[in-house]
């Protein structure tokens, strides 16, 4: 398939991980889980052959020297690939679109069925878990799995120039550690098994990767601190919050998104929590074996859960933003010199709905992505249905800081002989380029 090559078919589109939980038998043993045999290699149906390494493929990050850490939640660890120079390719030739006109581009149309395509089978067997990009070359990298159940291929997909390539892992300079106390694979909430949860994001921060998720222990929500390169040193503590949006404090709800950022000199993991509160650790107290309890600074939006956590610097009035995607509502946007001066709210008292903290002078981006990164200054990238052609599943670019895409919206100014009031018409052949 051409690069941006349209189906011939028209239902299309990869499930998230929530959909193939959704969609698979209400009983236990509709979501098999493997135990801790290791994993094996095995070939696609389209002879591709998939990693030894890797029994899941979910939350992705990058750490220092093109390390990329895979978040395994089958096998209850995280891996480290350490990345060699010929692994990854400069994509600072690709075309992202024109900036001054807040027009992107598709750099993969109909991801979905690309990745069908390529691993031999159907759109809806594919699930793309978590999508990051590398910091020097510009290149998008995609946990993806084939399959459902016990019967699952992970693997890690990378973009180059609008082509797809797995990643020949095996190959790949490989270290893992596992995490205690994970969840039994038979253990299961109202809707899915726990173990979907052990693993809900991987950051990495100065020498050390952050891995929050639930575990088996009385206060499940757990955050792990973990040096790299690994050793036996894993630092576990408890987290819990006040959630006025529920009336309770919450010990077993995991950190679902996290990023770590210095308020005042000194480093603190901010989170968001599903029915969205935005909460504030300090990183010196998340020790081994303490038990935490985080300032919730922020209401961002009940019956909605956290889907992508970054940062990013408006081109503009130069300053950096902490960016949250949702599942149900508008992205959020706060100045992340607010997160210094954010007052904690308070314990305990009735059910408040919010939004609430700095909930109330969030701004609001029209992101409505499975997935989002930062690509570079001025684009950010997607991974989304179109909005005209939900058949759709499209990995494409958007202009900061607004994060919409003009061409998607009817106005005034696409008459030929309309008010141009932005200057439109004058930079129509200006066209931004990675890099």
């Amino acid at each position: 398939m051409t690069r941006n090559q349209r189906p011939d078919d028209t239902i299309g589109g990869a499930l998230a991980r929530r959909e193939v939980l959704r969609l698979a038998a209400a009983s236990a043993a509709g979501l098999v889980i493997p135990g801790p045999a290791s994993a094996k290699s095995a070939t696609t149906g389209s002879g591709i052959r998939t990693s030894k390494l890797l029994q899941s493929a979910g939350a992705l990050a990058f750490g220092a020297d093109n390390v990329l850490f895979v978040g395994d939640i089958r096998a209850g660890a995280v891996h480290a690939f350490a990345l060699r120079e010929t692994d990854s390719e400069l994509q600072h030739d690709v075309e992202l679109g024109n900036f001054h006109n807040f027009e992107g581009r598709d750099l993969v149309r109909g991801i979905d069925r690309q990745l069908a395509a390529l691993l031999g089978t159907s759109y809806d067997d594919i699930a793309i878990n978590d999508m990051v990009v590398h910091p020097q070359t510009q290149q998008i990298f995609m946990s993806v799995e084939r399959g459902r159940s016990a019967d699952i291929f992970p693997m890690i997909v990378k973009v180059d120039h609008g082509r797809l390539h797995v990643l020949n892992l095996d190959r790949i300079p490989h270290s893992k550690v596992v995490l205690p106390n994970v969840p039994d694979a038979r253990a299961m909430l109202e809707f899915a098994p726990q173990r979907m949860f052990a693993i809900t994001d991987v950051k990495y921060y100065n020498g050390e990767i952050f891995v929050t998720g639930i575990s088996n222990q009385r206060f499940s929500s757990t955050l792990h601190r973990i040096p790299y390169p690994f050793n036996d040193a894993i630092k576990t503590s408890t987290v819990e919050i006040w959630h006025p949006v529920h009336g309770e404090f919450e010990t077993r709800a995991p950190i679902i998104r996290q990023l770590v950022r210095e308020v005042r000199g000194e480093p603190h993991l901010f989170a968001v929590y599903g029915c969205t509160p935005l909460a504030r650790f300090p990183l010196s107290a998340l020790e081994d074996g303490a038990h935490v309890r985080g300032d919730v600074i922020g209401e961002l939006g009940y019956g909605n859960s956290p889907v992508d956590m970054t940062s990013f610097v408006d081109p503009f009035d130069n300053k950096e933003y902490l960016l949250v995607t949702m599942d149900m509502r508008s992205a959020s946007r706060i100045a992340v010199l607010d997160l210094d001066t954010a007052m904690a709210g308070p314990t305990g008292g009735p059910v408040d709905i919010g939004p609430g903290g700095l909930g109330k002078t969030q701004g609001l981006l029209p992101i409505k992505a499975e997935h989002f990164a930062i690509l570079n200054q001025q684009w950010g990238v997607q991974i989304h249905r179109h909005p005209k052609a939900e058949y759709r599943l499209d990995l494409s670019t958007l202009a900061a800081p607004y994060f919409f895409e003009r061409k998607d919206n009817l106005a005034e100014m696409d008459w030929p002989d309309g008010p141009d009031p932005n200057n439109y018409r004058e930079h129509r052949s200006d066209i931004s380029r990675g890099g």
